[in-house]
């Protein structure tokens, strides 16, 4: 398996984030979640997401179809866009390989959090917040790449 950019003796999971892919993931910048539909299509959603140590994690309804396809297989892509770019002028971008977790029930907190980076406010009136069909997914980053100081 490859992990920034280099062969590696790791385990599946990644086990040091980059700090420039932590301070891109807590901006307000938003991540492109690609599953993948029963019928091997892709599926690809917008949220809202945040890194709790090595892992990224994000809140929606247990009824969308990422988390239906999360389900059934728990492998993930996100991609996030970057504002800089290189010399060369090529857009930095973060691709995340992981394996998914999902949380039943909402979060309070990292919603609050999350609205905090993406609207500047936690006091949203968002039904998400308190929705008891809420889940929390946690993506195990296995492999990170794209365009940008995170590959090394």
């Amino acid at each position: 398996m490859s992990t920034l950019g280099g062969p590696t003796k790791r385990s599946p999971t990644l086990r040091s984030f980059p700090h420039e892919a932590e301070v891109l993931l807590g901006s307000d910048a938003l991540a492109h979640v690609i599953t993948r539909n029963s019928d091997g299509s892709p599926q690809v959603s917008v949220v809202w997401c945040q890194v709790q140590g090595d892992t990224v994690r994000f809140v929606t309804e247990a009824a969308t179809a990422k988390v239906r396809n999360l389900r059934r297989d728990p492998k993930v892509v996100l991609s996030v866009e970057d504002e800089v770019r290189n010399l060369r002028g090529f857009q930095h971008h973060l691709v995340i390989r992981g394996t998914t977790r999902i949380e039943e029930g909402p979060d309070p907190d990292l919603f609050d959090a999350l609205c905090a980076t993406y609207l500047g406010r936690v006091d949203t009136g968002l039904a998400l917040r308190a929705s008891p069909s809420a889940v929390v997914v946690n993506v195990d980053v296995e492999h990170i790449g794209g365009n940008g100081p995170w590959v090394r």
